[in-house]
């Protein structure tokens, strides 16, 4: 890739939220990058190890510090958010808050449903972002009909929950969590219901745009991509045939290297209008215009954050592949010093859900909505809050 500055972006064509070619590389790099992923685990043998480790380093650590440029090494955000983000800090003290409560209790039940908990967030933040951006194409259309809006939001969450609750009942490792032991009687009914559910719904949407279409209404195209790529890739991640050929650490790297590519879209844009625009006041957002300047200054940033606070974990042996690290400490409960790192590693993922939840809402931040460019419709529509992360 060139290490030339990228030209700022002018306002988005109607119905793209940035333009055909952006949006595209999107929508089909993130499916693309999650397909790639489960296709060389399922079908061509590759370590899990392996992807879950190239996955982190190249798509999911790098998503964080995205956030990060845009909130913590910006100088105007610190001045208008700073209790925000001092605050959201406390994410970090969570897991160990939970730990020791597992120590003073004698069980670890509260570190479980700590762990639990996270995992649980984890990937309703990555339902939570294609509602967010099917949302901003809404916005960006015009879209103002309530009955569609409500049908979208259905489809789109029925897609990517029911899949999801499928596989919880039906995977080995799935099951053996949930405390679901002996052979399945009931849980296949389930799995069976779920996927018939998510098909009923999304004929139901198909039925309504190709009513449109019929009528000579809009059918909002890129809209309909994102929504079609996001439900294709739960169902076919958490289909029975599919996922019980995939180690259980695959499916957060199938399902969230798509919210990962869309995410670093969002974010290379706002900063592209809001620290590169022509007559942008760059030394007053202090390092976040330094950090992507160029693309490969980005990139690199966000590789090295992640080796940083990957790395931290590894040598406690709290990642996959990191065992000979573990030096086994007991600290009582039955849990270990790796299982206390464990728990503060995840603290850069739920701070990161946390803050994700304050700095995108376009429906209370007129600053955000002119650095996404969302245009006229936008600013008239009377959409509930929308988030990108």
């Amino acid at each position: 890739m060139s290490t030339a500055p990228l030209a700022v972006s002018q306002a988005p064509h109607a119905g793209w939220l940035v333009n055909r070619q952006h949006d595209l590389l999107s929508t089909l790099g993130g499916t693309g990058a999650s397909l790639a992923l489960v296709g060389l685990h399922v079908w061509g043998g590759v370590s899990s190890l392996v992807l879950w480790w190239a996955w982190v380093l190249v798509l999911d650590g790098p998503h964080l510090f995205a956030t990060l440029s845009r909130t913590y090494l910006d100088a105007r955000e610190w001045r208008t958010r700073r209790k925000l983000l001092l605050g959201s800090l406390g994410w970090f003290a969570s897991g160990p808050i939970c730990f020791a409560a597992s120590l003073a209790l004698g069980t670890k039940l509260p570190f479980l449903l700590f762990l639990t908990f996270a995992a649980l967030w984890a990937y309703w933040h990555v339902v939570r972002q294609h509602y967010g951006l099917m949302a901003l194409y809404q916005r960006k259309a015009g879209e103002a009909s309530p009955l569609d809006r409500t049908l979208d939001s259905v489809t789109l969450y029925t897609g990517l929950l029911a899949p999801f609750v499928a596989f919880a009942v039906s995977h080995p490792t799935a099951r053996k969590q949930l405390g679901l032991t002996g052979e399945p009687t009931w849980e296949p009914l389930v799995s069976a219901a779920c996927f018939t559910l998510v098909l009923a719904v999304v004929l139901l949407s198909a039925t309504r745009q190709l009513w449109r279409w019929r009528t000579g209404q809009r059918v909002n195209g890129p809209k309909l991509l994102m929504m079609a790529a996001a439900v294709g890739l739960s169902v076919l991640v958490f289909w029975p045939s599919v996922s019980v050929k995939m180690d259980f650490i695959m499916f957060a790297v199938a399902v969230t290297a798509f919210h990962n590519v869309q995410y670093h879209g969002v974010v290379w844009f706002y900063h592209r209008n809001r620290y590169h625009a022509p007559g942008a006041d760059t030394e007053s957002f202090g390092w976040a215009p330094k950090v992507s300047q160029r693309f490969l200054i980005y990139a690199v940033c966000g590789v090295l954050f992640t080796l940083l606070y990957r790395g931290l974990g590894c040598g406690f042996g709290a990642h996959p592949g990191c065992g000979v690290f573990d030096v086994k400490l007991a600290m009582g409960a039955g849990l270990t010093l790796r299982d206390f790192m464990a728990g503060f590693i995840w603290g850069f993922a739920l701070h990161h859900y946390y803050l994700d939840q304050k700095i995108w809402r376009v429906s209370r931040d007129a600053g955000l909505h002119r650095d996404l460019k969302l245009g006229e419709h936008g600013s008239r529509m009377a959409h509930p809050e929308v988030r990108t992360g």
